[in-house]
């Protein structure tokens, strides 16, 4: 049994901070020294560099990242909330094994068509398919008929439904299964009480309701724009 969660930390036992500051030069070592980037990806990432969003793209060491753990995972049914141009589609598609499924959906044609053309050049064994669609529509219509079933869940899509995608994700997801869970530190506007857009907001309410759910083992990471994982019990 998991013990009860503790209570908040208060300033006399606030742990010392460790982490890292990752400038660009340290994230240029980083990326130099770990990251492997497939000739896929690298023409992926450089195509949709051209476009106006650009900095809504998965970044190369996230990718990769969501990969091992895709690669650990071994899941069997996916389902991915928010394409763009499906540089996470692709990391994590190539790290199925044959027979899985994955589901991406996405609201925007254009976007998956660049994802389509790239998953098309890429080596992937599993069933992938890309759906253009509202994800909350989606998603309501597997809670009636798949529920229970994913293994594995990304969200990284619009804030304003970001609650939904998650309350319906945990009823989507199997025992044991993940859904991981991109922006969740916002540009580092969670953490500063003068931004308070709807989106900010969003995101803070989001990690408050994981983080006090006892549904769900969590883990953030600030890598990228955050990245949490949550496994349901």
């Amino acid at each position: 049994m998991l013990p009860n969660f503790p209570k908040p930390v208060s300033e006399e036992n606030r742990p010392v901070n460790r982490t890292v500051k990752v400038d660009d030069n340290l994230y240029n070592y980083l990326i130099d020294h770990s990251v492997r980037e497939p000739d896929v990806l690298d023409a992926l990432r450089r195509e949709t560099a051209q476009y106006h969003m650009a900095r809504m793209a998965l970044s190369p060491e996230v990718g990769q990242f969501l990969g091992m753990l895709t690669s650990l995972m071994n899941p069997q049914k996916v389902l991915e909330i928010g394409v763009f141009t499906g540089y996470s589609t692709i990391s994590i598609a190539r790290c199925l094994s044959a027979g899985a499924t994955m589901l991406a959906v996405d609201k925007k044609q254009m976007w998956l068509d660049i994802a389509n053309r790239y998953i098309d050049q890429a080596d992937i064994e599993a069933d992938i398919k890309t759906v253009c669609a509202n994800a909350v529509d989606v998603m309501r219509q597997l809670r009636q008929s798949e529920p229970n079933t994913f293994d594995f869940l990304f969200i990284d899509a619009d804030k304003a439904n970001l609650m939904e995608y998650y309350e319906i994700g945990k009823e989507l997801l199997k025992s044991g299964g993940c859904m991981v869970i991109d922006n969740t530190l916002w540009w580092g506007n969670v953490a500063n009480p003068e931004f308070d857009d709807k989106d900010t907001v969003t995101v803070r309410a989001l990690n408050d309701r994981i983080h006090s759910d006892s549904d769900v083992m969590l883990s953030q990471l600030p890598i990228g724009d955050g990245l949490t994982i949550v496994r349901k019990h």
